[in-house]
């Protein structure tokens, strides 16, 4: 009887009995080491693994955001891959035990200013949970089942900056025939933007038509889009107005980084 074994990876999902936090752990030149925690809700044991990606959201011309990945950035990248340690790695974590992880990051010396970053990729596997299945041809495969959970670990220098820049609002009709709304974001700096992101639609009379809000965290250059619901935007003319605030999460330490201002855009637009 012939056996494989495969190990098959997965996102983590909200209902995940592995839990950490915080989601984004940071450290300066002040500091040079952080910890999270690995917490086991479940009633099984886990073996828990530590690795680090590089990564940063992109989006095509078209405003499809997805992540980008890389192992092994070059060094056009703020990447910590090589910078950063984490004690311990690898380890089992039995039922309602938690962990505390230590990470500790050695830049070299002269780094150039600016705030770097990998994602802390934390793989979980149940140590009993292995499953095999059969094809009824004799062939069976043992399965083990891998959950990741991905956060974010940043190193910040002194004299940072960041700032954004909205420019090339536009509409457009997909091939659905459908309208959205498309606008480049510029990210300015030698650091990453985040802020609270809210857009809003007027018709002619000055009636709010949609308002919507998000979370926003910027890397690099990205093209946004929203799709203008048919039932909502009927013929007729329409004012759009973008507002981002900066604002870093509550669990960011008080930084040298000074906030920038308020960015906003608006322009108006005609549907046929």
């Amino acid at each position: 009887m012939k056996k494989f074994f495969l190990i098959f990876l997965f996102s983590l999902p909200i209902y995940a009995q592995v839990i950490i936090s915080p989601y984004v752990v940071y450290m300066d030149e002040n500091n040079k080491f952080g910890s999270m925690i690995v917490q086991n809700e479940s009633f099984d044991p886990y073996e828990i693994t530590i690795s680090f990606i590089f990564g940063f959201p992109i989006s095509d011309s078209l405003g499809n955001r997805t992540m980008k990945y890389l192992e092994n950035p070059n060094e056009e990248y703020p990447s910590l891959n090589n910078w950063i340690t984490a004690f311990p790695k690898k380890f089992v974590l039995n039922s309602k035990e938690r962990q505390t992880i230590r990470l500790m990051i050695k830049p070299p010396q002269n780094v150039e200013k600016g705030t770097y970053w990998t994602r802390i990729v934390t793989s979980s596997t149940p140590t009993n949970n292995d499953t095999t299945t059969s094809d009824g041809t004799g062939v069976t495969a043992k399965l083990k089942f891998v959950l990741n959970q991905v956060t974010t670990a940043i190193y910040r220098t002194d004299s940072v900056f960041t700032d954004l820049q909205i420019e090339n609002a536009k509409i457009i009709k997909d091939s659905t025939e459908t309208f959205q709304l498309l606008y480049k974001i510029n990210q300015l700096g030698n650091s990453p933007y985040y802020g609270n992101f809210n857009l809003s639609v007027t018709n002619s009379k000055g009636e709010i038509i949609l308002e919507e809000q998000d979370y926003i965290s910027v890397y690099y250059n990205i093209v946004r889009n929203y799709i203008l619901p048919k039932e909502k935007f009927l013929s007729g003319n329409y004012t759009a107005k973008l507002l981002i605030k900066f604002n870093e999460k509550e669990d960011i330490p008080e930084s040298k980084l000074v906030p920038p201002n308020d960015i906003s855009n608006s322009f108006e637009f005609t549907i046929p």
